[in-house]
C-alpha cells in the first residue's frame, strides 16, 4: 500500500515560491541585494539559506547590518533566528549593532537580547514614468567618482543622520566600489551645493528607493521629490517601492505612493 504526500499549499513564502510570485517577496529579494551589494563593497559577508538573506558590512551602522526573513517565525525559538545569531556572532563579539527585518509581525525576541525598533512603513507606486521639472536650482546628479561617493557619503551622514558613520574613514558608507554595480547613488544639488542622497536599485521586477537624506536646512525645497522622481524614472515600466518611517511617509503618500503593509524591524548590539 502506497502513501500519497499531499503538495504543500502555496503560501508566497516557501523556498519553491518563485520571486515573482507576490509583491512583498520581490521586495524581501531586491532588498537583500542592496544589502549584500553594500556589504561587498564594503569587505564584508554575505549569506543566503531558504528562511533569511544575511549581510555584514563589518562596520557599525546597524542597518547596513542585516538579516531579512523570507518568511514569517513560526516562534521565539524558530531555527532562523539561530541562523541569524550565528552569522552575526563576529559583529556580536565586537559589539558592533545588526538589525532583523521582517515583512511579518514576529513574537517577542526581548528574551534572544533583541530591542524592538519600531515599524516601518512598505509604500508602492504602480509603473509609469513621471514628467517633472524640478524646482529653481535643484540639479539631481548620478554618483560615479571617488569624490563624489565621499560628497554623498557626507550629505547621508548629515542628512539621515547616522551617527554611528561620523568621525569614520571617508567612503565607509558609500565606497567607491559601488560604482557599476545595481545600486546607483544618487546625489541633489541646490544652487551648486549638494544637500540629498538617494540611493536605487532595480531588481527581481521592482525599482527600490533604497535610502534617502537630505540636509536640515535644504528640507522642503523640492531636492527631495527631485530625487524620488529621478529614482522612479530608473525603472518606470515596473513599480517602485521604499521601506521608510513615519517621517518621510506623508512625502510619499502626497507623491501617490500608497502604504501597503508594515514590517517589523529588532536591533542586537552590545
Amino acid at each position: 500500500m502506497s502513501m500519497v504526500t499531499e503538495p504543500r499549499l502555496e503560501t508566497g513564502w516557501l523556498p519553491s515560491s518563485p520571486i515573482d510570485d507576490n509583491l512583498l517577496r520581490q521586495f524581501v529579494h531586491n532588498q537583500a541585494v542592496v544589502n549584500e551589494i553594500t556589504a561587498t563593497a564594503l569587505g564584508g559577508r554575505t549569506g543566503r539559506t531558504d528562511d533569511v538573506c544575511l549581510a555584514d558590512t563589518g562596520g557599525p551602522i546597524s542597518y547596513l547590518n542585516q538579516a531579512i526573513l523570507t518568511r514569517p517565525l513560526t516562534a521565539v525559538g524558530d531555527p532562523a533566528l539561530a541562523t541569524v545569531e550565528s552569522f552575526f556572532a563576529p559583529a556580536a563579539a565586537a559589539g558592533r549593532p545588526v538589525t532583523l527585518l521582517s515583512p511579518w509581525p514576529t513574537p517577542d525576541l526581548s528574551t534572544r537580547a533583541w530591542s524592538l525598533v519600531g515599524h516601518p512603513a512598505m509604500v508602492l507606486r504602480s509603473p509609469g514614468r513621471v514628467t517633472h521639472e524640478p524646482a529653481p536650482g535643484v540639479e539631481i546628479r548620478t554618483v560615479s567618482s571617488a569624490d563624489d561617493f565621499a560628497i554623498a557619503e557626507h550629505v547621508a551622514i548629515e542628512g539621515y543622520p547616522f551617527d554611528e558613520a561620523r568621525g569614520l574613514p571617508a567612503r565607509s558608507l558609500f565606497p567607491p566600489a559601488l560604482a557599476g554595480s545595481e545600486l546607483v547613488v544618487r546625489l541633489g544639488v541646490l544652487d551648486g551645493d549638494p544637500v540629498a542622497v538617494g540611493n536605487v536599485v532595480v531588481a527581481h521586477g521592482l525599482v527600490n528607493l533604497c535610502l534617502g537624506a537630505t540636509l536640515p536646512a535644504a528640507r522642503r525645497r523640492g531636492v527631495w521629490e527631485a530625487l524620488v522622481w529621478s529614482r522612479v524614472n530608473a525603472a518606470p515600466d515596473v513599480p517602485a517601492v521604499a521601506y521608510t518611517s513615519d517621517y518621510s511617509r506623508p512625502g510619499f503618500r502626497r507623491l501617490g505612493f500608497l502604504p501597503i503593509t508594515r514590517f517589523t524591524l529588532w536591533m542586537r548590539s552590545r
